[in-house]
């Protein structure tokens, strides 16, 4: 946000304020991501462009250039909306475009976002806030606000095979991630779905905890910055 690193807290964006990282001492964006993706032993790195998601328009400058320096697939929130505004990535297939439900109003925009060339697959985040939808739901020809499963049968249907579930009230506070009663509804209807879920983990049972709900992957940032949660060796 503003070319900088930030501390989610509890989606409250007006809080947010420059991360600061027990992993390295530099400000720089590629610094913080290089420290994180070693900290974790990770392959994979997931960013969210908090100008374009909140203001929409074009990707910011800061998260292209991490974009280009980064080597590992990158998975890119970058507020991709009607008729695919935001999708202005670089062709490579390590780029994986996040479609955020906060900013899709309609399930085309998976469609459309599925057919540009020269990117990696394509993820459905599922934006919560303390267990309901944030974002046009009726858009999406959902029954409710807490209708996931409409949700993610809507993305399947377009081919989406990654699903992101994210809470965002719990993002930043270290009282785990509460959606594994969710979790678990989801890996039982859609046993072939990548499922990465995020907000709030802390320590390595909450990690734990969400493996045992179904996710395949966890999306950490203040753990690994505050150095609360540390990779088995």
């Amino acid at each position: 946000m503003s070319g900088q690193v930030v501390r989610a807290i509890g989606g409250r964006r007006s809080e947010y304020r420059p991360v600061h990282s027990q992993l390295t001492q530099s400000t720089h964006p590629a610094d913080i991501a290089e420290a994180m993706l070693r900290a974790a032993q990770a392959t994979e790195v997931y960013i969210a462009d908090l100008d374009v998601i909140t203001r929409r328009g074009a990707i910011s400058e800061p998260v292209v250039e991490l974009i280009h320096t980064l080597t590992c697939r990158v998975w890119a929130d970058v507020g991709i909306g009607e008729g695919a505004d935001g999708l202005d990535l670089p062709a490579l297939p390590r780029i994986c475009p996040v479609v955020g439900f906060e900013t899709a109003r309609t399930w085309e925009v998976l469609l459309e976002t599925r057919q540009r060339k020269g990117l990696g697959p394509v993820a459905l985040s599922i934006d919560l806030r303390e267990g309901e939808l944030i974002g046009n739901w009726r858009g999406w020809d959902l029954s409710g606000p807490r209708d996931v499963i409409g949700l993610a049968r809507c993305a399947t249907r377009q081919g989406v095979g990654t699903l992101i579930v994210l809470d965002l009230a719990r993002v930043g506070t270290g009282d785990g991630c509460g959606t594994e009663p969710l979790l678990q509804s989801l890996r039982d209807e859609f046993p072939d779905v990548d499922l990465i879920a995020g907000g709030g983990v802390r320590t390595w049972d909450d990690i734990d905890h969400l493996a045992d709900a179904g996710a395949d992957a966890v999306l950490i940032a203040s753990a690994l910055h505050d150095g609360t949660v540390m990779v088995p060796q």
